[in-house]
């Protein structure tokens, strides 16, 4: 035998076995495996045998595990029981008539049915499981007595109940069956192969996160409403039918534990998980499912209760006395229930606000105390019930302040609500035996703008983030906040993927786990159409990276600057044709699948930013008085509609199956956090098309990159009585300058500002200034021409520094010169590295030139994470755990310079990260050529006090970075060197820009990179 780890997982391997899997080594296989002689080939539908004395949550799955059966091999039974035996060793059973070849045998270790075969000798290697957490291991055994009417048998036995579980839906997930096969209208495809079980004897878990769950929040309008529709249209309450499908789900995904809907909302109070229907608690428990409340909401209450109470007020000081009782019924009814609970303590304000009262860590210190009480009458003992206290938003800063917390309760630390952690545990902390969480957010209604629509989540963030957090010690409980579910399904298949098996997916391998979800998801499409749709995973999840959805305004991205608006909506529009490439491949039976998981969100998110560049160049447009102002109004418009169509049509796929989950309003943020509850487009613009411009300032415009021009759409008299502009006028047709090393091309554009079409053409001043094109017309429906200009550079001669003109005419008499400053350089022969070119040097961190490593601390590329279209990566330190007392490893990055300047400055972009360890702030240096380091840098500024976000959090939150500027002094004309250091692993750059002063222009995403010899 062999013995192989892989993560979380002990694969034992005779001889010519199959482990190559989906996330999990493979114990099944369709077709012939190499070892045919020794695998088990399992009837269409075998029967399952299942102790009648186990647990029932392992009875349930058992009977989803028949039903997936049929499923794959569309061989239909009449009732579940025909193929489910719930076998009592001890008794009589009523077995098929018979003896079969095969069998599936299921159970914990502790069955009576497992027992018997541990003691006969016909299962072995138990002891690998015995006393494991949620483990199960898989085995082929011969002859397996007790009456079963079969010469073989697969045996699927786990460590304890959900092992087991986790165990049966492992097999049905190798059958091809998705976790989301309900719920994101995923179909399980139908096989004629035979099925066998694999002789190899595979060991999976234990898991690497202990509780791994998700929090449904702001669940209205989505998911309330469809849930209302679908489930409990009298009650309009989340019932136990709804909960039975997501109980199934999360154990599909190997997860465990729940914060239910509490949200506040209609019809009022609101969802109460524990009163809305009182067997939701009894059947989270019968199917295995751990259940807690939120971060605001104590001792197994949800807040709803509360606002239905008539108590009075939510308030410690004011209240202590009904505040207490309240807490007092929730503990013993989570007591009476005999259910499993993990009971959250502490304390927040009304409407989950800040504690209330003059001394916040006193009335925490009193709500622990009395909590911790209460407990104690209630279960006989402080310790007797697993419990967790949620250091969210100003509990952390309390906590910080030396508010003792008693050692069994699990530290409950959270991100910012926007995916970046703000704590993890110190090395004291790792040794409590109550361990560490981690509360992370995919949704979220708050400040500074919520973003609760669609999936807005980069998957590399993600990995990054909660990689760190295991590895750096938070591996009790992660609770992850989807909001709706359904949007959620990627990032959360990840997340739950690494919660139980922290080494399949890694920042590497990103790429690899898509492939293999895109894959199981749509095991019908070819390999070559898997290995797309697994690409467009990546590809939103990389635009992704940018800013959310939310966060962007019609100004965001420049429409003027870099191309940089025109190349964000490129790539999204790639993303849409490719996507529909696909979908159109596909069998119809699985395109409502494709449509909800990929060709929605890609096709949403197109439109969405295209209504935002179709905004900012109307808004740009009607102040330079452009015809085409109206034009862009008009195309915001259709998008508008367009998008409003395609949330209808995610309404109807299915028969309406998924109504309302699109729902959420998503167009008209103001300056306030709150989402819209309608959509709306605000401030479109609008020019009188039945008017001219004055005679003085004609009917043909030109607008050049870099500018709308000094007065846009003003008259200033005395100054524009005359064409070409000249004095004030003239920086508002004067292009950016070109040089061998800068931009390839620039672009300058003529346009209608008047009643009458026209016609107009263009001519250089120097031959090797190439014009594309060099004339046209503006007429009814393209009032807008672009013009790119070129360079020959072999023909410019050495040295050239001067503007040249470009000479624009219309047939309205429109005369205008556009300038072009041309600067011709070369560096010199054998250099390499970064040029100057634009007046500036930009450098993507992952292209660093040469780099050092000190001991086992090295730098490494972190593929899939910036905020860059191309999709470089950003650069840390590695691994994760390193602890560095000063700075260690290096990166240096060699550029040339062409000019002298004074005092010149670096702008450094970091991915967004908080300092998660209080003692050890994030600090980074960056010095030019031999200057030495300024240590003392950091990276995220000091908060007001200890625990609170840092001042500057509201911006760099949206933006996705940190962007820092460091003087690095003079600067000679010459090779130079830039060398980086970082004191933590948390820091991950993205990009360093050096720039001239005035040099570079206004654009979000910042300067290009240059040219790399």
């Amino acid at each position: 035998m062999k013995f192989l780890l892989l993560g979380s997982a002990l694969v034992i391997l005779a001889s010519n076995s199959i482990v190559t899997a989906l996330f999990e080594p493979h114990f099944v296989s369709f077709g012939p495996p190499p070892d045919t002689q020794n695998a088990l080939k399992l009837d269409s539908v075998p029967s399952i045998y299942v102790d009648a004395q186990d647990f029932p949550g392992i009875h349930i799955a058992a009977e989803a595990l028949s039903k997936d059966f049929s499923n794959v091999t569309g061989v239909e039974r009449a009732s579940t029981i025909a193929s489910i035996i719930k076998f009592n060793v001890s008794a009589d059973n009523e077995l098929p008539p018979g003896k079969s070849s095969s069998a599936i045998i299921i159970g914990s270790i502790t069955s009576p049915l497992i027992r018997s075969l541990v003691q006969s000798g016909k299962l072995n290697d138990t002891v690998h499981i015995e006393g494991q957490w949620e483990t199960f291991m898989t085995s082929v055994v011969d002859d397996p007595g007790n009456g079963i009417p079969a010469s073989r048998a697969l045996v699927v036995a786990g460590s304890d109940k959900r092992g087991t579980i986790f165990g049966i839906y492992t097999l049905s997930e190798q059958l091809g069956v998705s976790p989301w096969y309900w719920w994101a209208d995923v179909p399980t495809l139908q096989r004629t192969e035979p099925i066998f079980a694999l002789p190899t004897m595979t060991i999976h878990g234990p898991p690497s996160i202990k509780y791994r769950g998700i929090f449904i929040n702001d669940e209205s309008p989505a998911l309330a409403s469809w849930v209302q529709t679908n489930f409990s249209p009298a009650s309009r309450k989340f019932d136990t039918e709804f909960y039975k499908r997501l109980f199934e789900l999360l154990l599909r995904m190997k997860a465990n534990y729940l914060w239910p809907a509490m949200w506040p909302s209609f019809p009022p109070p609101g969802n109460s998980f524990f009163v809305d229907d009182p067997l939701n608690q009894v059947t989270a428990d019968l199917y295995g499912i751990v259940m807690s409340t939120s971060h605001q909401e104590p001792m197994q209450r949800a807040t709803n209760e509360w606002l239905v109470s008539g108590r009075g007020r939510w308030n410690w000081e004011v209240n202590k006395d009904n505040v207490t009782q309240f807490m007092k019924e929730g503990v013993e009814r989570a007591k009476e229930c005999g259910c499993e609970s993990y009971v959250t303590v502490g304390m927040r304000g009304d409407g989950d606000s800040a504690v209330e009262g003059s001394n916040p860590k006193a009335i925490l210190e009193d709500v622990l105390a009395t909590q911790r009480q209460l407990i104690k009458s209630t279960y006989g003992n402080e310790t007797g019930v697993r419990q967790v206290w949620a250091l969210y938003k100003e509990v952390q800063a309390i906590y910080e302040s030396g508010l003792q917390v008693p050692d069994d309760l699990t530290l409950f630390f959270s991100d910012d609500n926007f995916g970046n952690i703000r704590r993890l545990p110190t090395e004291a902390e790792k040794a409590r035996s109550g361990g560490s969480g981690i509360y992370y957010h995919l949704e979220y209604v708050g400040t500074p703008r919520s973003y609760k629509w669609i999936n807005t989540n980069s998957l590399g963030k993600a990995q990054f983030q909660l990689s760190t957090a295991q590895q750096r010690g938070a591996d009790r409980i992660w609770v992850i906040n989807v909001g709706d579910i359904k949007p959620m399904e990627t990032p959360l298949s990840m997340i739950m993927t690494m919660a139980y098996n922290a080494s399949a997916v890694t920042a590497q391998t990103i790429p690899d786990f898509l492939q293999a979800y895109a894959s199981r998801e749509f095991s019908s499409a070819s390999k070559e159409d898997q290995k797309e749709i697994a690409d467009l995973f990546l590809g939103y999840s990389r635009l992704m990276g940018l800013r959310r959805h939310e966060h962007v305004e019609p100004t965001t991205y420049s429409i003027l600057n870099y191309r940089e608006g025109e190349s964000f909506v490129g790539a999204w529009e790639s993303l849409s044709h490719r996507a529909e490439a696909v979908n159109g491949r596909l069998q119809e039976a699985w395109k409502p699948a494709f449509f909800q998981l990929v060709l929605h969100p890609i096709k949403a998110s197109t439109t969405f930013f295209s209504i935002k560049i179709a905004q900012g160049k109307n808004a740009q447009y009607a102040n330079q008085r452009r015809n085409s102002a109206n034009d862009w109004a008009a195309e915001a418009l259709r998008l508008f509609d367009e998008d409003h169509d395609l949330e209808e049509e995610f309404d109807t796929i299915l028969n309406g199956k998924w109504a309302h989950l699109m729902r959420q309003p998503r167009y008209g943020f103001t300056s306030d956090w709150r989402p819209p509850y309608r959509d709306a487009l605000i401030s479109l613009s609008y020019v009188q098309l039945r008017q001219d411009s004055i005679p003085a300032v004609g009917q043909m415009g030109v607008s050049v990159e870099g500018t709308v021009g000094p007065l846009p759409g003003l008259f200033n008299e005395g100054s524009e009585l005359a064409m070409p502009s000249r004095g004030v006028l003239q920086p508002g047709v004067t292009l950016p300058s070109m040089d061998p090393y800068g931009a390839r091309t620039r672009w300058f554009e003529m346009y209608a500002r008047g009643r009458s079409e026209l016609e107009w053409s263009v001519q250089g001043d120097e031959e090797w200034v190439k014009l594309t094109p060099t004339k046209g017309r503006l007429t009814k429906g393209n009032w807008d021409n672009r013009v790119e200009v070129s360079i020959d550079w072999d023909r410019v001669p050495e040295g050239f520094n001067e503007t040249t003109l470009i000479r624009a005419n219309s047939t309205a008499g429109d005369y205008e010169e556009v300038h072009l400053p041309v600067l011709k350089l070369n560096v010199p022969a054998g250099f390499s590295g970064f040029v100057q070119g634009d007046g500036y040097v930009s450098m993507n961190a992952a292209h660093f030139t040469s780099n050092g490593e000190q001991d086992t601390v090295a730098y490494r590329e972190v593929p899939y994470l910036s905020r860059s279209i191309n999709g470089t990566g950003a650069v840390g330190l590695f691994p994760a755990t390193a602890n560095l007392s000063s700075f260690g490893p290096w990166l240096e990055y060699k550029f040339y310079w062409f000019t002298t300047d004074k005092d010149i400055s670096a702008t450094l972009y970091f991915t967004m990260a908080l300092d998660t360890d209080p003692n050890q702030p994030m600090q980074f240096a960056v010095a030019l050529d031999s200057a030495a380091p300024d240590n003392s840098v950091r990276l995220v500024a000091a908060p007001a006090q200890v625990g609170d976000l840092p001042k500057d959090w509201t911006d760099a939150v949206q933006n996705l970075v940190w962007k820092r500027t460091v003087q690095l002094g003079d600067i000679s004309a010459g090779e130079h060197t830039v060398r980086y250091w970082a004191s933590k692993p948390e820091i991950l750059l993205e990009k360093i820009e050096i720039a001239r002063s005035g040099s570079s222009r206004t654009s979000y995403l910042g300067l290009p990179e240059s040219t790399l010899v």
